[in-house]
């Protein structure tokens, strides 16, 4: 039986020690932090396409159970006037998106990775793997070692699985944004159930959603230098706001400004385009590790919990790591690699500010009226077909089509 030591105990490391045992093989969990993730981050959404990937494994319900539908986004310019309704695709309004607090996801999949009997040690971060004694042995900073026939990094933006398998792999890149979230008891007016309000304010955007006890939950879009909300107090960060959004007529401003202190958490957003080599020596990558995309894609959960899941299959169904390693980067490079580039903002002219929000405006309302993101959200993962059918598919595909084949581990 393969057994696997999964560096990270985030959404994508539990996600990914589930997976592994729903294929019949054993799976530890080591995580830098001295404890989990519980109260840590604000909310998130999981789309169609990464519930769809749980339900492989059987683990959609504490997704589900924990979290509250999200339909459509209303999307409105900073004079309140709308541009566009645009709905998130969804196999059937049962199956569609669901919005939750972050720490609620983790408390979900790591109570259910316990439940599957997935170990889990806390205060292990790892600096180091060595690769002589015929699987991997990971070294960790407080001195002890793990040995197992693989090592799968799940350890986030910054990972260290990463370089350890690549010394020269790319680096994230900061965005040029910071994203400010908040929580309060306070519904605006634009507070429909089951919606996302997003607004293009003339300096920024924000939006906000409304659980179904009446909190809202709202974000901001702040540009600024990568650490410069990094020790602002919370009440001159919603005084940034507040000088931010003036003269804008937005309704998610009034909930900012009823936000408590302990409420509001920030973090500055990163994007990683493409990792060149993915594998190496019974060491590969998930989620964050791997591919860090925009939050304007709404997807790194979801896309975390694909990897997690192609990944299992592909261990189960080929005869060894290093064929696994490549039918899973055969099966994931393309489809990563292109949510990921659909987040990059593009640079054109330099134009007046007006002329900028105008055209702005026009992208955004002519988006919503011919959505063309199906094959983000509707991506199906078969937990029953053969991983090695469906790569060797897409590696013929691939050849027809002049793409090349992955370096391989």
């Amino acid at each position: 039986m393969i057994r696997a030591l999964v560096i990270g105990g985030g959404i994508a490391g539990m996600a990914t020690a589930m997976a592994l045992r729903h294929a019949g093989m054993e799976a530890a969990v080591y995580e830098s932090r001295g404890s989990g993730a519980d109260g840590e981050g604000a909310f998130l959404t999981i789309m169609a396409n990464g519930l769809d990937a749980l339900r492989a494994i059987d683990a959609d319900g504490v997704v589900v159970g924990n979290s509250f539908a999200s339909r459509d986004v209303h999307i409105r310019n900073g004079r309140n006037r709308g541009l566009g309704v645009l709905s998130i695709p969804a196999p059937d309004p049962a199956r569609g998106p669901r919005t939750m607090r972050r720490a609620d996801l983790y408390r979900a999949l790591s109570d259910e990775a316990r439940r599957r009997g997935v170990p889990v040690e806390y205060g292990r971060r790892l600096t180091g793997a060595d690769l002589s004694t015929g699987g991997v042995t990971a070294l960790f900073a407080d001195g002890t070692r793990a040995g197992a026939d693989l090592l799968i990094g799940a350890d986030g933006v910054q990972s260290v699985t990463r370089t350890l398998i690549h010394p020269g792999a790319p680096r994230p890149a900061y965005t040029g944004w910071n994203i400010v979230f908040g929580l309060v008891s306070y519904v605006p007016v634009d507070g429909g159930r089951d919606s996302y309000y997003m607004y293009f304010g003339r300096r920024a955007s924000c939006g906000h959603t409304v659980s179904p006890d009446g909190e809202t939950w709202w974000f901001a879009n702040i540009p600024c230098a990568e650490r410069a909300l990094a020790s602002i107090p919370p009440a001159r960060l919603r005084e940034r706001l507040a000088e931010l959004f003036a003269g804008d007529r937005i309704p998610t401003i009034q909930a900012i400004a009823a936000t408590e202190d302990a409420q509001i958490t920030v973090t500055p957003c990163y994007q990683l385009l493409s990792v060149p080599t993915w594998s190496r020596a019974g060491m590969t990558l998930v989620g964050d590790a791997l591919h860090v995309a925009s939050p304007v894609t709404t997807q790194g959960a979801s896309l975390a919990i694909e990897d997690a899941v192609t990944l299992a299959r592909s261990l189960r169904d080929l005869p060894d790591a290093a064929t696994a390693f490549s039918a899973y980067e055969r099966l994931r490079r393309e489809r990563v690699e292109r949510v990921v580039a659909s987040g990059v903002r593009r640079l054109g002219p330099r134009l007046p500010k007006p002329v900028q929000r105008m055209l702005r405006d026009l992208a955004v309302a002519r988006r919503a009226r011919r959505p063309e993101v199906d094959w983000l959200h509707l991506h199906h993962i078969d937990w029953s077909a053969n991983a090695a059918a469906e790569a060797a598919a897409a590696e013929a595909a691939a050849t027809a089509a002049g793409r090349p084949a992955p370096d391989g581990p």
